[in-house]
């Protein structure tokens, strides 16, 4: 099998992946062994005989991408002051990652809050109490803020055709598979307070209340908001969203997040062209009149579907049909054979109805074929 580099199209590869999706496409299908798979970016006729033996070329194109969402967004966060308010604050903050800022009054820790980090700050603050850092009323403020956001997102596709040479040539299947990856990333150092509300609005209020001539117009809700300096930045420019570059990602994240989306992309091409076998854990009844199970342990499912086999059916116990479906399954060479297991668990069900391990080998094999219908459609 060759798969032809030079036939990939790559123009719409962004994220410069092609080589990785064919080196890793070759990697998966030689590891089944059923095919000698290379990488080329030519391929000479002469190299074989096509009236002797059949190679397979494996072309297409990698399309793959993203882009980055930046901008702004505001937030009312609530500030705690005291000991033991701003101790607990500050490590429900920790627990919970959430970004914190002090307000610009007395250093308030202030932070947004959420149901896991308030549930936090409220353990922290009884233990504090107990350890006797406690304050009467912890004071509260409120200060709205604003901080800088990015929504990354990346996606791969991979278009392919599997095309067999030899007396006749023949297209097998030609997939189109794709994924795709997203993330919102918090620019944590641009949070600024930009308005905060002080409790000496309440202290102030009650002395105007009870002045009956004001010695000076004080206005309230102004002397109660500190304005802070609101940072200038553009966002949007003229040329609209940015592609995601090799900054935009932990070197580590993006190679892992990389090599996922290739994984992805490849992995219903490969079960198109090479189905492969499927590791399934199973449990074994235990008894039955065949006492077939030790068999089944060692994986010798022929020798224990033919003792079972050799009970007649009047005879066999629930136990008996189970494991009978399950060297069926286990030594399913095809989808006949997961038919048959299907039947034998249904059989194994109704002779003991509710018994969880016979209704999960009968969803286990249902879903199975499904699967085998959907490739075999894909396939035509």
């Amino acid at each position: 099998m060759y798969i032809r580099a030079d036939l990939v199209d790559e123009t719409n590869d962004k994220l410069g992946i092609k080589n990785q999706v064919l080196q890793q496409l070759a990697d998966e299908l030689n590891r089944f062994g059923r095919f000698k798979v290379s990488v080329v970016n030519t391929l000479d006729g002469s190299q074989f005989d096509s009236e002797k033996e059949t190679v397979a070329i494996i072309q297409g194109e990698v399309i793959s991408g993203g882009e980055v969402d930046r901008g702004q967004f505001t937030d009312l966060a609530t500030c705690t002051g005291g000991i033991s308010g701003r101790l607990s604050s500050a490590g429900a903050a920790t627990i919970t990652n959430e970004a914190i800022t002090l307000d610009n009054w007395r250093g308030y820790v202030c932070r947004r809050g959420t149901f896991a980090g308030n549930t936090a700050e409220l353990a922290l603050s009884s233990a504090f109490s107990m350890a006797g850092l406690n304050d009467v009323i912890p004071p509260k403020n409120q200060v709205v803020r604003i901080y800088d956001y990015k929504n990354i997102s990346l996606f791969a596709q991979a278009n392919f055709s599997f095309n067999m040479i030899g007396l006749s040539r023949e297209t097998l299947a030609i997939r189109a598979d794709s994924a795709s990856f997203g993330r919102s990333i918090t620019e944590k150092d641009s949070y600024r307070n930009i308005k905060e509300s002080h409790l000496i609005s309440l202290t102030l209020g009650s002395l105007i209340s009870i002045t009956r001539i004001p010695i000076f117009p004080i206005p309230n809700r102004q002397i109660a908001l500190a304005s802070r300096s609101n940072p200038k930045k553009i966002f949007y420019g003229p040329k609209g969203l940015a592609i995601p570059g090799i900054y935009d990602l932990p070197p580590k994240e993006k190679r892992n997040v990389i090599q996922q989306l290739v994984k992805r992309t490849l992995e219903s091409f490969i079960r198109t062209i090479s189905p492969y076998k499927q590791m399934v854990n199973a449990e074994i009844a235990e008894g039955g009149r065949a006492k077939a199970g030790n068999l089944l342990k060692e994986g010798k499912a022929q020798k224990a579907r033919k003792i079972i086999e050799e009970i007649p059916q009047e005879k066999r116990e629930s136990q008996d049909w189970y494991n009978l479906g399950l060297s069926y399954e286990a030594g399913a060479l095809s989808v006949q054979d997961y038919e048959d297991a299907r039947r034998f668990y249904i059989t194994a069900l109704k002779k003991s109805p509710g018994t969880k391990l016979y209704a999960q080998g009968v969803g286990r094999i249902r879903r199975y074929l499904a699967e085998t219908k959907t490739l075999a459609g894909q396939t035509q």
